[in-house]
């Protein structure tokens, strides 16, 4: 379906188009605009918004913008003050044609021009002191902001979505991770926005070094190198983990998963079922006493962290078994093992303490005779996180992963899996 801010051809083009068409509808929006993002306090009170050249004027195509030196965008008040707009996707920065835009406002009459470029790097450039730059992730993440109270912020933030797959450049030229927005009324998960928020995601929890220095996750692990599919309720990837300075397979070593469900974020540390019998012995250890240690503290240690972030998320561990008709088939899920965590130490919120379930767990794991994969983390509902739509969930990641330690520590001490 085509978008109403579909109206011309280059991609800076149309997201300035989407820019400032939300600006003009929305004169709330476009105050803040020019106060919170441009940090701008200009002397007016009532505002125009024109595209591809200044108010009064007759522009025919964005090429006879650029060959008379006109910017992608002005803003301009009744005390003669504008804001010019320059947009920059693919193209480099010139600090000739960011001074002729300034020049040419001047002969039309408007002195006091402030120039805000909007780029995907900045580059070497030597900008004119009338300027500033921004990158267009920095206007996604203050659209995202403006979104719940603007309807056309929101419709803009939307597009930018949109404009990065269309244009198929690289997840984070015009986007950053700003939560997860998916609810059961006002936002309906949607598969594909799912996969986009999966890689920004993962991106930015790997920002947090901790994972490398205290868990030897793999910074540069690729993780799934192709997500297919365009329906489902669910889409996961992961981190591999290093050991002696070698990339683990991910099918042969424990790692770090994190999935977004249609009503819930998951991160977990996931035991798979191709994992070496000397490193899944010693997490599984032959003492079912040993097991409950060690997910013990991994329990005290999720508690810490959840505390105050998350007190509502869920604290779990989940055993499957299933098998494949095919190599490329869809499992079939033979059976599932899911418990609250807490419920093999009695901590609190509700959870009563049946320490069955964990040995139960710790059976079925040390009487392996099939496919079985076990994960142990956190789940952490839409409905009762709030913390999910926010940038903060990027952080809270990373400590569950981090309050997950105990079992990658027990990997490590395996013997050396086979090279």
């Amino acid at each position: 379906m085509r978008s109403l801010f579909d109206q011309y051809e280059q991609e800076e083009n149309r997201l300035t188009h989407a820019l400032m068409s939300s600006l003009d509808k929305d004169g709330t929006l476009l105050r803040s605009f020019i106060r919170d993002f441009a940090g701008l306090r200009p002397g007016g009170h009532r505002f125009e918004v024109v595209e591809q050249g200044f108010p009064g004027m007759t522009v025919d195509s964005p090429e006879e913008a650029e060959r008379r030196g006109l910017p992608d965008g002005c803003i301009r008040d009744e005390t003669g003050w504008a804001l010019l707009i320059e947009s920059k996707i693919t193209a480099e920065l010139s600090s000739d044609q960011l001074r002729r835009h300034i020049n040419t406002a001047r002969r039309y009459g408007l002195e006091g021009s402030s120039l805000l470029v909007l780029c995907v790097r900045t580059g070497a450039v030597r900008l004119p002191d009338e300027a500033q730059v921004r990158h267009w992730s920095e206007l996604y993440a203050w659209l995202q902001r403006q979104a719940t109270v603007s309807p056309w912020a929101r419709w803009c933030a939307e597009y930018f979505e949109i404009a990065e797959a269309k244009f198929k450049l690289t997840e984070g030229t015009l986007t950053v991770f700003a939560g997860i927005p998916f609810d059961d009324s006002e936002a309906p998960y949607n598969y594909a926005q799912a996969k986009r928020i999966l890689g920004l995601l993962r991106a930015k929890v790997l920002e947090d070094r901790r994972l490398v220095s205290r868990l030897s996750a793999d910074a540069e692990s690729a993780g799934r190198l192709a997500i297919t599919g365009s329906r489902g309720t669910a889409v996961w990837d992961f981190i591999s983990i290093l050991r002696d300075g070698t990339s683990q397979m991910f099918t042969q070593y424990p790692h770090l998963t994190l999935a977004i469900h249609s009503d819930a974020l998951l991160a977990y540390v996931t035991v798979p079922n191709g994992t070496k019998p000397a490193v899944r012995s010693a997490i599984v250890t032959d003492s079912y006493e040993k097991f409950e240690s060690l997910m013990a503290r991994i329990a005290a240690n999720l508690d810490t962290v959840l505390a105050t972030t998350a007190p509502t998320a869920q604290p779990s561990v989940f055993i499957v078994q299933r098998h494949y008709k095919s190599q490329r088939s869809e499992p079939i899920h033979d059976a599932r093992l899911v418990f609250d965590l807490r419920t093999a130490v009695g901590r609190g919120g509700g959870v009563k303490r049946q320490p069955e379930w964990l040995r139960a767990a710790w059976e079925v794991m040390r009487g392996r005779r099939s496919n079985l994969q076990m994960q142990v983390g956190v789940t952490l509902p839409y409905s009762t996180c709030d913390v999910v739509r926010s940038t903060e969930v990027a952080t809270l990641v990373a400590e569950i992963w981090l309050a997950c330690a105990p079992l990658l520590d027990a990997a490590k001490q395996a013997t050396a899996p086979d090279r």
